[in-house]
């Protein structure tokens, strides 16, 4: 794809649409970044364009510019705009970040994209550990810190038998229109960003468009216990690979009956087991994020040691499920990416202790019975904070739970009262179910002032 001399508009200019910026810029492109914050809040991103945008359109959009461009990119997270109709009514093409750089990449890199409601940093930084166990080039990023997939383009993993690891979320892939990875995985889809897209069945449908461009020679990764994106993977060209934490599958994979392995069924007929025991990552959740990443690294070709490698040494991305301290015999986990009541379901079910659950926050209008009805097989106890505390209590006592629940009135409080709560052997665990804009700026600023918490109650931090 040949940039120079076209007219490019960059759309958002938090750290990817900046870093597209860049990209095309330095391909000859003539860049317009816009947005519609206000100058107050984009003080870093107009300093780093300077002398790189021909233009930038600050507080808002104009729509000439989109009518006038040659390509119109998309950062993650911002929705379709009148601008962005109009610029297709006039034949300008708009597409998404991960469009661009796909365009980029090397035929004989091997793409792997990895989405999902939940689950999909964890998978995707596990699968990007164990390619880089390999000792091949890998790049890792994507919708996963700071690292955006158009910084692969000129990564030394965009090269052949390199290993290209993205999270990518439906956002992204809604402005796709050829993305094609090798290997592709859908985790789960539950009701999120119901506010974008109004029904289940349209979000679905955004997820499993990360399957929609494969070949035959392609991998489509599912989980069987989600019929969503069992859907999803069986409508697409690529080979479908199903993977289960409950029941044994053909092709793909799945634990153990006596839960001391995961086996992978590959395409081959060949049969492989790991060690669950080599985890460094806890819950039934994580044996399916795990299984998801095995299989995704094993079909592009890393070996089954370098696999086991990387497993041992992984550590937890901050705020998933991140055993951060111990106290008495108490383990404390930051769960603070846990925003939505299936997250806190999914990392609860099959959790190795009993469970303090720390939890609230600004409520999302779901029902928490799903949460509710795991924490009957694990909670001791469970201490709320935050706006949405009256409406979690309200729900588990028309569950009728048995175990003790209490507010609190901050972070602090919160991590003492569960501390009373717990016992040696037991875990505290936060896990809000909740976004945190009531209290905090983000998640993790909520996570951070939960383990200053345990550290303020004497706790040993191992973080």
């Amino acid at each position: 794809m040949d940039l120079t001399g076209k007219r490019v508009v960059v759309v958002g200019l938090a750290q990817t649409g900046v870093a597209v910026a860049k990209f095309c810029a330095a391909r000859g492109a003539l860049v317009t970044g816009t947005d519609a914050k206000g100058i107050d809040d984009l003080t870093d991103a107009i300093e780093a364009l300077d002398g790189i945008a021909d233009r930038l359109e600050i507080g808002g959009h104009e729509v000439e510019s989109f009518r006038t461009a040659d390509l119109v990119v998309m950062s993650p997270g911002v929705p379709e705009l009148p601008e962005t109709r109009a610029a297709r009514v006039a034949g300008v093409e708009v597409i998404a970040e991960i469009e661009l750089a796909y365009r980029f990449l090397h035929p004989e890199a091997m793409l792997i994209a990895i989405t999902g409601t939940n689950g999909k940093s964890t998978t995707t930084a596990l699968t990007g550990a164990l390619c880089a166990a390999s000792e091949q080039p890998t790049f890792c990023g994507g919708n996963l810190g700071n690292m955006p997939l158009i910084d692969a383009v000129d990564h030394e993993a965009n090269a052949p038998g390199g290993f290209v690891v993205a999270e990518v979320a439906g956002f992204m892939l809604e402005f796709c229109t050829s993305f094609r990875p090798h290997v592709a995985a859908c985790l789960n889809i539950t009701e999120d960003h119901l506010e974008r897209y109004g029904t289940l069945e349209r979000y679905a449908s955004m997820k499993t468009r990360v399957f929609a461009w494969q070949r035959r020679d392609d991998y489509a990764i599912a989980n069987a216990n989600d019929p969503l994106t069992v859907e999803g993977a069986m409508a697409a060209e690529s080979q479908a690979m199903l993977f289960s934490s409950s029941a044994e599958v053909g092709r793909g994979a799945f634990v153990s009956p006596d839960g001391e392995s995961l086996v992978l069924r590959l395409p081959s007929g060949k049969e492989e087991r790991y060690p669950t025991h080599e985890l460094t990552i806890v819950g039934r959740h994580n044996l399916e994020n795990a299984m998801a990443a095995y299989m995704a690294a094993r079909l592009v070709g890393v070996s089954p040691a370098a696999i086991r490698a990387g497993a041992r040494d992984f550590k937890p991305q901050k705020h998933r499920m991140e055993m951060i301290g111990v106290k008495d015999g108490v383990v404390y986990y930051d769960d603070s990416k846990g925003t939505n009541v299936a997250a806190v379901a999914a990392s609860m079910r099959g959790f190795p202790k009993p469970v303090i659950l720390i939890a609230g926050g600004v409520d999302k209008g779901g029902s928490y019975e799903p949460m509710l009805d795991v924490l009957d097989t694990v909670a001791k106890g469970m201490v709320l904070i935050g706006a949405a505390a009256p409406v979690i209590r309200a729900a588990a006592e028309a569950h009728h739970v048995r175990y003790p629940i209490v507010e609190a009135d901050d972070m602090q409080d919160a991590v003492t009262k569960a501390s009373y709560l717990a016992e040696s052997g037991d875990a505290v665990v936060l896990s809000p179910a909740c976004s945190s804009y009531d209290m905090f700026e983000n998640f993790g600023e909520r996570g951070m002032a939960f383990r200053e918490a345990v550290t303020a109650i004497g706790g040993e931090r191992l973080d």
